[in-house]
């Protein structure tokens, strides 16, 4: 896994070792960047379930203008914060905590992001519950979405209104949603 472009471009992320963690391919990864490419510079990004933290270090690598990652696995926080500092990057915080407890505490500073990435474990309900909260906290700016990653097979019935565009990579399906 790797930076794909920007000023980081190249750069290795080093992939959890974990098998839950299932980082974002490279291909997959390139084809959300082209979609939202527009979006990035100065944006306010979150990478939620960050997992490596690919997508946000992609953010940061495209001149986003800050970039939050949310993990509670100390493991890939703590290999996210070695890249981080290895790069000097400045503009990132990373948070340690389950997602509720982040997406909590940025309702509470009022927090707004104009990119949200949602790529949790599969197999969980989490995705919906994430949903629900982002968007009853009203975590995404008004032009704000949210990137979620998720097998073709989810049902996402209860966003349906919300989903902008869709597209399908092999099994894995990419939603973008806004208000």
């Amino acid at each position: 896994m790797r930076i794909i472009s920007g000023k980081y471009r190249g750069t290795i992320i080093p992939s959890p070792k974990e098998e839950i963690v299932k980082p974002t391919l490279d291909r997959i990864k390139e084809n959300i960047f082209n979609i939202i490419q527009f979006k990035v510079q100065d944006a306010i990004c979150l990478d939620l379930f960050s997992g490596s933290g690919a997508l946000g270090l992609e953010c940061i690598s495209r001149n986003a203008k800050e970039t939050y990652f949310v993990d509670n696995n100390k493991q890939n926080i703590v290999a996210l914060n070695k890249i981080i500092n290895k790069l000097k990057i400045e503009n990132a915080h990373v948070l340690c905590c389950d997602f509720y407890e982040g997406i909590k505490k940025f309702f509470t500073e009022k927090k707004q992001f104009d990119i949200i990435f949602l790529d949790p474990p599969y197999d969980t309900n989490l995705a919906e519950v994430a949903l629900q909260k982002i968007f009853k906290f009203d975590l995404l700016s008004n032009n704000g979405i949210v990137v979620w990653e998720h097998p073709t097979e989810t049902e996402s019935i209860k966003f349906k209104s919300k989903i902008k565009d869709s597209r399908i990579y092999g099994k894995i399906q990419i939603d973008i949603l806004s208000y």
